[in-house]
């Protein structure tokens, strides 16, 4: 389980894993929005969900899944399995994996990895910043 907040390059780390696996990699993501977004930091993997399922390469070597097409990868076993958003529960029929990465900036579980906002800021990885709610009167 790996919690880091937004913005911290989350999926950079999984792509450095993906680097150092032995064998295949899938990245379960929730949305479609996720999915064009891994497309571009991995050109080479397979793209699984509605508009894909009929051009899967099952020889591939990475995929990248939205979650509700997760089970159609079934058949397959991967080296590393990277759950995005993973405090949602993980999707039904997901395949099976020698190493499962859980990956979110609000896990619910105690996480193996934690790296909060306030580390982020202090190391110059994300700028402070402070929130204004202008409140406004009936007379203004």
């Amino acid at each position: 389980i790996i919690e880091m907040a937004c913005g911290c390059v989350k999926t950079r780390v999984m792509q450095e894993l993906a680097q150092a696996a032995k064998g295949s990699v899938l990245a379960v993501v929730p949305s479609h929005v996720l999915l064009q977004q891994f497309a571009k930091v991995f050109p080479q993997a397979c793209l699984v969900g509605m508009g894909y399922n009929d051009k899967i390469d099952w020889n591939a070597t990475a995929f990248v899944a939205v979650s509700d097409s997760a089970h159609v990868l079934n058949n397959l076993t991967f080296d590393h399995i990277y759950i995005v958003e993973a405090h949602h529960p993980p999707p039904i029929g997901l395949p099976n994996a020698t190493i499962f990465y859980r990956f979110s900036a609000t896990h619910h579980e105690h996480p193996d990895f934690r790296y909060s906002m306030g580390d982020a800021i202090n190391d110059g990885i994300l700028c402070d910043y402070d929130i204004t709610i202008p409140i406004i009167t009936s007379s203004e």
